[in-house]
Order: C-alpha cells, then structure tokens, then sequence
C-alpha cells in the first residue's frame, strides 16, 4: 500500500507538470503574460546543518548531551539525499548512530522518501527503516517517518526485538523564524509524547537558532533539554524555508530521544533478586532455605 500510494503521488505531481510544460509551449502567450511557476528542486543547494543540545532525564536522573550534523545534497532537480550523524552521553554513557535519507520533494506542498538509521549503543544495536513523509499547509507543517525497526542485545539474558515505529510531527510557524511542534513516537513498545520549538536569531550575520524540547515517556520518566543550531548554506533563508527546502530531520537525533532507555544497558546481576522465583526466572540459582531467605547466585560451570 506504501509502495502504490508513493507511486500514485509521483505520477500525479510529473503528469501535473507535464500538462503545464505542454501549455506554455502551445500557448506562447501564456509566458508574456504571467511569470512562469516551475516546480522547485527538492534541495534548494548543498547544505547542512549542526545540532547540540544539554538537559536532563529522570528515572533514572542522568544528565544528557547530545550532538548532531547533516548534509543533504540535490540529485538533480527532482531528488535530493541527506546524511546524518549523531552522538549521545546520558550519564556517561555514549551511544552513536547515522542515517540516510534518499526523497522527491515540492517544497511548496510536500515530501515523500524513505529513510534508514542505526544506532550504537554500550551492549545494544537499534535499525529501523520505513518511509518518510512531510505535508505543507501554509503555515502548519505534517512530518512523519514509520516503519520496520529491531534491536539487538549483546547480554544473552535479554531478549532480542523487532517490530512496528512510528514518530510525527504537528508544527506550526507563528513567523517565518519561529517554530513550535507537537509529537509522539512509539518504538518497540517505548512510547512518548513531546513538545518542541525553534526560533532562528536574526542580525547575527550567520543562520543560528535556539531550541528546546520536552518529552515524556510512558514509564513515567520526562526529560528536557535546550540547544543551539548552526546552518550551512544559504545565509538569508526564513527558518521554515531551510526546513522545507533545504533538510529534513535529522532522525537520528530522533531515535535517541523515540528510544528512551531501550538502549540503556539492562543487563541484570544476581544481586537484583531477592527471592526464588525471580532469581530463578533470570537465569540464576537460588541459595536458600526458603522462597525469600537466601541468596541469589549465577551458575557455576
């Protein structure tokens, strides 16, 4: 359905186009008397971006960083492809990943491609693969990217995981530099929502914008964070401009806010069972006299 829906949309945007091309040339009349609307290209220039953000989790409390950069490139005027790469520390602990995005795009209605990401975590790997898409409606932007995504413990008592995604976005534009967005993702059974905004500075004589973001997650935890981000390119472009002419998301950004602490390193000791039946359900060896006076302990081979 994926597949049949994106080709329906392509035909219709290149059949669209081809019936105005035929009219200017049979109607010479038509360019004296109006300026000619072409198409756009799906990436204005090569550009880029990067991102840095700090803040904060709870549950447990830990501090994060997180940093990320983006390239994206025209392939002709049609298509355009975009690399990402991002790292994280939540509490000491690092994790890194990239992207890549390969998409069409009219920057005045909408985008349509598909993405792929992995990333590397202390004892876990997380991939996920889908298509991404993005609606223009005047000042509201609909961003979304979903899919196939798993991840791999390297602790053998874990258990292994693949299954549904799906991260959107509602934006809203209130000026040209100002950005404010609603979303939720859910990933492997992690889910969360989140409040995000991004406002471009002006008279700096380069294109910077501060940011802000928080989540909160379906166990309880929320977490928050403010950052800055520096662009390449263009110099003199509107922020919603660069977010639709220029480069998509960079998601892999993204799955580390989506993923929460489905990467954290769970690996379980003895030591975090104190009695039989959940000793025993881990793996381990229960030492004891009764269901809860005992210690728990790993085989011995």
């Amino acid at each position: 359905m994926t597949k049949a829906a994106l080709l329906a949309s392509v035909f219709t945007v290149s059949f669209g186009s081809a019936i105005r091309a035929a009219d200017l040339i049979l109607s010479p009349g038509l360019i004296a008397d109006e300026d000619v609307a072409l198409v756009a290209p799906a990436v204005s220039g090569p550009n880029g971006k990067i991102e840095l953000a700090l803040g904060g989790i709870t549950d447990p409390d830990s501090a994060i960083f997180r940093a990320g950069g983006s390239v994206s490139v025209p392939v002709g005027d049609s298509f355009g492809i975009q690399g990402d790469l991002g790292f994280q520390s939540v509490d000491g602990e690092w994790a890194a990943g990239g992207a890549l995005h390969f998409f069409t795009r009219d920057p005045s209605s909408y985008l349509l491609g598909v993405t792929a990401g992995v990333v590397l975590a202390d004892g876990a790997t997380l991939a996920a693969v889908g298509p991404e898409a993005e609606l223009y409606l005047d000042r509201i932007s609909l961003e979304g990217w979903l899919g196939w995504a798993s991840i791999d413990y390297d602790d053998a008592l874990l258990t292994d995981d693949d299954g549904f995604f799906a991260m959107g976005d509602l934006a809203f534009y209130p000026t040209d530099d100002w950005r404010i967005s609603i979303g939720a993702a859910t990933i492997l059974g992690s889910e969360s929502l989140k409040l995000g905004t991004e406002y471009q500075f002006a008279g700096l004589g380069f294109p910077l914008s501060g940011t802000g973001e928080v989540r909160g997650y379906d166990t309880g935890a929320w977490s928050a964070k403010i950052g800055l981000k520096g662009y390449f390119g263009e110099p003199d472009k509107s922020l919603i401009d660069r977010h639709r002419q220029d480069d998509p998301p960079n998601r892999v950004l993204d799955l580390f806010g989506a993923a929460g602490n489905l990467m954290a390193d769970t690996s379980v000791e003895p030591s975090d069972f104190d009695n039989e039946t959940a000793c025993e359900d881990a793996g381990f060896y229960w030492n004891g006299p009764t269901e809860t006076e005992g210690v728990c302990e790993a085989y011995v081979p």
